[in-house]
């Protein structure tokens, strides 16, 4: 479906003054189809033509109808008209749609305004409706000056299959021979790029979702970028074969909207369905998380799972970082991050600070997030919107009366991103972090070790959390971390990890090296950081381990055959 220079001048929105048509006695059920119009709906001809919804182009003339007891006037709803016409004449007539005698619209009979080359047979074209209620339908054809006379005996049909009343959208699919559009979309050949731009008495009202799906191809490296009025798209990625990519729900006005890149089968802006990601979450133990197949996702930016063992974590897996953060860089700001904690920082602001590789948050910290989000009526990204849909179904976070509440839950995420290595490692450190979020016991034992981690060991510990940009002031932040930190590897990596790993990062600091007890010139290592936290972490993998079955660098079960 190769895009192309439009033929002519892309069709416009007009408005014509009409008199009143002169009244006629015929008034007959016609026989074409209509749907979605309401119980009780009939839609009448005006005369013999009308009936069968057919227009010789010999002796081209009108089809007029009256609907009658439907309430098809309203927001958001669109009529449809379902149309055949011969492919090879589809530039010598034109056809106009009249509803109650004072909105005219001119329909297309190709897909020359789209760029795409292939002439449908079949067209299937959503007009916004206004809110008055329809009462008259005339479709007129008529025959251009430079049209070519047809020969004798020669006689072909212009043919209305169907009407009906449609939810309103903006865009098209293109199947075979057949299209779906609609007006306000159309290819830009100079820009090269498709718009979507309603005037504004016919936008749809309230938020938007933008819905995509990529045409075959011979594979290769595909770039596409969505840009609307508030906000932007982009994505690079491998495809070879039709891929479905729900872009995200716009909370406002998107309008203009450019969309460039590969041509698609179908791209779609409706009314934002309040619903979370695509279907129910994968469950799942993270084991088979980590090698779940990315040709099996549901979503190529992300797949959502359910930890199999413990439902009310959510574990998400992004394509990379960049989606990661889209969703979830403002939230590890707001919770965790030293100058930020609390406040909701624009995205100019922390746009070129550092998020998280990985990240965790409990119901709690969701709730007030969302809750700040909702009262000061924040402008947030539509990943993040998503994101309060997929914890609303989830029943991690609670909208009530008097605004969000936490529910029961975590979550957790890693990213394709990372090389296996650390997305092991995350998975364990966040893993782990999620138990701590809904398991009291754990958190007192937790707790427990860190009030009793000798001196030494704590000041290191802190200054490295510190050097991470943790907020040092919350406790239960410094014991989780404390925890997640001795538990994301093997007890026993603990000694190098600690011993020499974050100690000798601590001691390239200038200023932070003082907490740093005797380092052995032998080695190069730090004996006592690895000697105090060896023993942290083989206490902390030994609890988990009675507790569940799991173990230090390990959430996941073990089975044997």
């Amino acid at each position: 479906m190769p895009f192309k220079k439009p033929v002519g001048i892309f069709w416009r929105l007009f408005l014509l003054s009409l008199g009143f048509v002169s009244c006629t006695a015929y008034k007959e059920p016609a026989g074409i189809a209509l749907y979605g119009a309401g119980d009780g709906a009939v839609l009448y001809a005006l005369s013999k033509e009308s009936l069968s919804g057919r227009i010789s182009l010999a002796k081209p003339q009108k089809l007029s109808y009256v609907l009658e007891g439907a309430g098809a006037g309203g927001e958001n709803l669109s009529l449809e008209l379902d149309y055949r016409f011969p492919n090879e004449l589809a530039t010598e007539y034109q056809i106009t749609l009249e509803i109650n005698e004072n909105t005219a619209w001119l329909l297309p009979l190709d897909a020359s305004f789209l760029g795409i080359e292939t002439v449908p047979g079949r067209i299937r074209y959503g007009i916004p409706l206004a809110s008055d209620p329809i009462h008259t339908i005339t479709v007129t054809l008529e025959k251009k000056d430079d049209a070519k006379t047809l020969s004798p005996g020669e006689d072909f049909w212009f043919e209305l299959t169907a009407l009906g009343i449609i939810k309103r959208w903006y865009g098209f699919a293109m199947e075979e021979t057949a299209l779906s559009a609609t007006p306000f979309v159309f290819y830009d050949p100079q820009d090269d790029a498709l718009r979507i731009d309603p005037l504004k008495p016919y936008r749809i009202k309230g938020r938007t979702e933008l819905q995509t799906v990529l045409g075959e191809d011979s594979g290769g490296n595909i770039g596409y970028r969505v840009e609307a009025a508030t906000v932007s798209y982009e994505w690079n990625f491998q495809k070879t074969e039709r891929i479905f990519i729900p872009w995200g729900v716009f909370p406002d006005d998107p309008y203009p909207l450019r969309i460039s890149g590969k041509p698609t089968a179908s791209l779609r802006l409706g009314i934002a369905v309040n619903r979370p990601f695509p279907a129910e979450p994968v469950t799942a133990d993270p084991g088979f998380i980590l090698a779940y197949s990315r040709a099996a996702w549901r979503d190529p930016r992300f797949e959502l799972f359910r930890w199999d063992r413990f439902p009310s974590i959510l574990i998400f897996d992004t394509a990379d970082y960049a989606v990661q953060d889209r969703m979830l860089k403002r939230l590890a700001f707001f919770t965790e991050k030293t100058g930020f904690r609390g406040r909701l920082a624009p995205d100019a602001e922390i746009a070129d600070l550092h998020g998280w590789n990985a990240h965790d948050y409990r119901a709690e910290d969701l709730a007030r997030f969302f809750e700040a989000a909702r009262a000061q009526n924040f402008p947030l990204l539509p990943e993040e919107r998503e994101l309060e849909a997929i914890l609303l179904h989830a029943g991690i976070i609670v909208l009530n009366n008097s605004g969000y509440t936490s529910g029961k839950g975590a979550i957790i995420a890693i990213s394709r991103e990372s090389p296996d290595y650390l997305r092991n490692l995350f998975m364990a450190h966040e893993g782990f972090h999620g138990l701590f979020f809904i398991d009291e016991d754990f958190r007192d034992f937790s707790r427990r070790r860190w009030d009793t981690l000798p001196r030494t060991a704590k000041r290191f510990i802190l200054s490295y959390f510190d050097f991470q940009h943790y907020d040092m002031a919350d406790s239960y932040l410094m014991v989780n971390e404390f925890m997640a930190h001795c538990l994301q590897q093997p007890a026993s990596l603990a000694p190098r990890y600690f011993g020499e790993t974050l100690a000798g990062r601590i001691n390239e600091s200038t200023w932070r090296y003082t907490v740093l007890p005797p380092q052995d010139e032998a080695t190069g290592t730090w004996p006592e950081l690895a000697a105090a936290f060896s023993a942290e972490a083989n206490a902390f993998s030994s609890y988990v381990n009675r507790r569940w079955g799991l173990a230090g660098g390990r959430t996941w079960i073990v089975t044997t055959r």
